[in-house]
């Protein structure tokens, strides 16, 4: 029985919808930024909340224009230690210095006594990102940090869509919010991030940014010093699919998640990440941690043995610690060598299962018994 690290579950009737949305596309003489996208991005913002939903070609380009939107440029940006690069590229392609902060071990997310100390005059944003779908137990903690210092909260969401806070979307948390459609994600367009928010500025000027600086699409007039972040039509059929069905999504990935929650329980050498309360994840990852320096790449290659391959960790390498930052100290405040035991502790110890929707009971099945097997050689 063989599991790779991801399979995307197309059934026929939506494969069906997405072929007749192609057709419709290609018939309308509109490839990019038409009633395709205006429709997607309608669709999302009612998902989450708000009243604006602007759709990107990344979610790292989501980032980078609400950091610009905020201006940004020649400020202080702070970004979690641990989280994937492009959330510090976005601050660095916005024109701000980075500042790392740790992570709180118990929800790989923001630490809060860390972020107090860490805050500069020139911080204009801080980016909370939801990593594996977890929304921050501190997340009040963190609102009222950055609501004290005058500093705005931004979401990153790539993980989180359908996550929520207190029957709160992720994304309609902070000041503007950002998703990623990248093929893992929870929903995904192939490509692809949204910006989420309820500020009519933002929103404007990242439509404005977006293309090429252009106030009007119509119009061939720029405002501002923009880019080509467009989003197309395409792409937007895809999404459209995905949103038929992103309720019947995240209960699947909830369901599998509460399966390993009750067949990994009392395992010897593991340390279940468990979700805030007043809190629910949509569960991007499957996170635990392994005790007693256990050591996660043999664990990996162990169950590839049983030809089951896990997927990758979020995240194995601390931001500050990259070889960039090195070469470019100047882009971030940190010091190459500080010390983020939070963080250490999260990218020495992790390990993720794997979860997406089509795993069936009989797969479950048979990685659990087989991460089993493999935990009890090390009572």
């Amino acid at each position: 029985m063989k599991i790779p690290i991801l399979r995307l579950n197309y059934p026929q009737v939506s494969i069906n919808k997405i072929e007749k949305g192609i057709i419709r596309v290609l018939k309308s003489n509109y490839l990019t930024m038409g009633r395709e996208v205006e429709k997607f991005e309608k669709r999302f913002a009612e998902f989450i909340g708000v009243k604006y939903a602007i759709a990107t070609n990344s979610g790292t380009s989501s980032i980078e224009i609400i950091l610009r939107a905020l201006n940004c440029e020649g400020k202080t940006v702070i970004v979690p230690d641990i989280t994937f690069m492009a959330t510090a590229i976005a601050v660095v392609h916005a024109g701000a210095k980075v500042i790392f902060v740790d992570v709180d071990k118990n929800d790989l997310s923001i630490d809060p006594k860390d972020l107090e100390k860490k805050i500069r005059k020139n911080t204009k944003a801080v980016i909370l990102v939801h990593i594996g779908g977890i929304i921050s137990g501190n997340f009040e903690r963190i609102k009222n940090i950055c609501k004290k210092h005058k500093i705005v909260l931004i979401e990153d969401a790539a993980h989180a869509f359908g996550s929520c806070l207190k029957g709160k979307m992720a994304g309609n948390l902070g000041l503007a919010g950002s998703f990623s459609f990248y093929p893992t994600k929870i929903i995904t367009t192939a490509e692809g991030g949204m910006i989420t928010t309820n500020n009519k500025k933002i929103y404007e000027m990242a439509r404005t940014l977006r293309e090429h600086g252009k106030a009007d699409h119509s119009v061939n007039v720029h405002t501002e010093f923009g880019y080509n972040w467009r989003f197309s039509e395409l792409h937007a059929i895809l999404g459209l699919e995905q949103m038929d069905r992103a309720k019947k999504i995240i209960r699947e990935r909830a369901k599998i998640a509460k399966y390993y929650d009750k067949e990994l329980k009392g395992i010897e050498g593991i340390e279940f990440v468990k979700v805030p309360k007043n809190s629910v994840s949509s569960y991007y990852k499957y996170i635990l941690y392994l005790k007693n320096n256990i050591n996660p790449d043999k664990v990996k290659s162990e169950m590839k043995k049983y030809d089951i391959s896990l997927p990758g960790e979020v995240y194995r390498d601390a931001l500050h610690y990259q070889p960039v930052f090195k070469k470019y100290p100047e882009k971030m405040i940190n010091k190459y060598k500080e010390n983020f035991p939070g963080a250490k502790y999260v990218s020495s110890r992790q390990i993720c299962l794997p979860l997406y929707p089509g795993l069936k009971t009989d797969e479950l099945r048979h990685i659990v018994d087989s991460f089993k097997k493999i935990m009890s050689k090390y009572k």
